[in-house]
């Protein structure tokens, strides 16, 4: 598996890409990694297609300038704020004579799984097995090979906003660059940065986007729940632009570097230069820029709580892992999170040379995911006329006849549960 694959981020204010490579000893390689200014997209959702495209574009040139190859394919993240999970179960007989489980079988009960109400406006993307029953027995993670007579699975199925997958892909189509799969952002973020004891004991993950905060919860091994605040980085700098009276682009820049939740030190009582929105220099103090940080913060934390609790699985989880850029580079972050959330906190960030950073955890884990189910697909590399798709994410209809979207999409759908 020579061949390098490209992992594609669409966020609300930047599109980040990634471009892996297996090595020889098998171990994956990050070899170009990059991030570009995106305002086609308004809280994970596409409102200028020709804009989106266009940052596409610019993100994939400075891979091919990173890399020295040319791209043309790759894989994309779906976000989690605009899909919904739906606990159903499956079952059917197994079909063949001698009661041995086959591929055939899973893909049939997966299937069935998938037989629920579905409102006009979304459609199903895929089904997140939590266990597999075989004749009455239970907490069975791979029922291949085994034998039985009925075959259940009980599993959160995935549905997603039509409209709003529909727009990403015309966005990424139209920057020239087909869509080999697609995987779901709280997945491909715990891909990179989650420990599986984590995952098993029970973590809570918080995405902090410029305009929203994607938090998921994964216990069990499995993802249990994931919801959006409708807030993030953006309502930061704002406060920033109108309590100091600076430019937008401004705020952003005194954000980035002067961003802290920490005062009363040497450092944070000197003074800053700004320029205001006519290009004079002028003089803050350095705490009241924090105290303007700290006040918006603590309110997102507050937000990030309400929806634990709300979520049912606040006393499960252990701990917290912050990821995304803004508030998870701020000086003095951990502990106030701890203090507020009272659980465990950490900054998530990959574990690869020159891509260890929490703005590129989801570029990362989009190829970390893709590799992990080539590894599983190896005919993936072979050329061929029809698509394929993984068990848990097959071509589907609806009871209306429309195709899903998953049928517009050569290639097969990442694994990324």
């Amino acid at each position: 598996m020579n061949e390098q694959i490209v992992g594609i981020d669409l966020g609300s204010s930047k599109i980040c890409g990634a471009v892996g490579r297996i090595s020889s000893n098998g171990k994956l390689q990050i070899i170009g990694i990059t991030s570009v200014v995106c305002s086609g997209l308004n809280k994970s959702v596409v409102i200028d297609i020709d804009s989106t495209a266009e940052a596409i574009k610019q993100c994939v040139t400075q891979l091919e300038r990173m890399t020295d190859t040319q791209i043309s394919e790759g894989y994309i993240s779906l976000p989690g704020g605009i899909c919904e999970l739906v606990r159903n179960t499956g079952m059917i007989a197994i079909s063949s004579e001698d009661r041995e489980i086959k591929q055939s079988d899973v893909d049939r009960v997966i299937e069935a799984a998938k037989l629920i109400s579905v409102p006009a406006d979304k459609e199903i993307v895929g089904v997140e097995p939590e266990q597999y029953i075989v004749d009455g027995y239970d907490n069975i993670k791979d029922p291949r090979g085994m034998s039985g007579i009925r075959l259940e699975v009980e599993g959160q199925v995935v549905m997603a906003q039509s409209t709003a997958v529909s727009n990403l892909l015309k966005s990424v189509k139209r920057a020239g660059i087909k869509v080999n799969g697609i995987v779901l952002q709280p997945s491909a973020i715990s891909e990179a940065v989650l420990r599986k004891e984590e995952k098993d004991m029970g973590i809570a993950l918080v995405d902090v986007g410029a305009q929203t905060i994607d938090i998921s919860i994964y216990k069990s091994g499995k993802l249990k729940y994931t919801s959006i605040v409708q807030l993030g980085g953006d309502n930061i700098t704002n406060d920033i632009s109108i309590c100091l009276k600076v430019p937008f682009s401004e705020a952003e820049r005194l954000k980035h570097k002067y961003g802290s939740l920490i005062k009363g030190s040497e450092v944070d009582s000197e003074k800053i230069r700004v320029k205001d929105s006519y290009n004079n220099l002028m003089e803050i103090d350095n705490n009241l820029l924090i105290d303007i940080i700290c006040a918006r913060v603590e309110e997102l934390l507050h937000l990030i709580k309400r929806n634990l609790l709300s979520s049912g699985f606040y006393k499960e989880i252990t701990g917290v892992v912050i990821v995304g850029g803004g508030i998870s580079l701020f000086r003095g972050m951990n502990d106030l999170t701890k203090d507020i959330l009272e659980k465990s906190v950490r900054v998530g960030s990959p574990e690869y040379v020159g891509a260890a950073s929490p703005i590129y955890v989801t570029a990362v884990g989009i190829v970390l995911q893709a590799v992990n189910n080539l590894k599983t697909n190896t005919s993936a590399f072979e050329d061929s006329d029809e698509p394929l798709y993984d068990n848990k994410w097959s071509k589907n209809q609806n009871t209306k006849g429309k195709n899903k979207f998953a049928a517009k999409v050569k290639g097969f759908f990442a694994d990324f549960f």
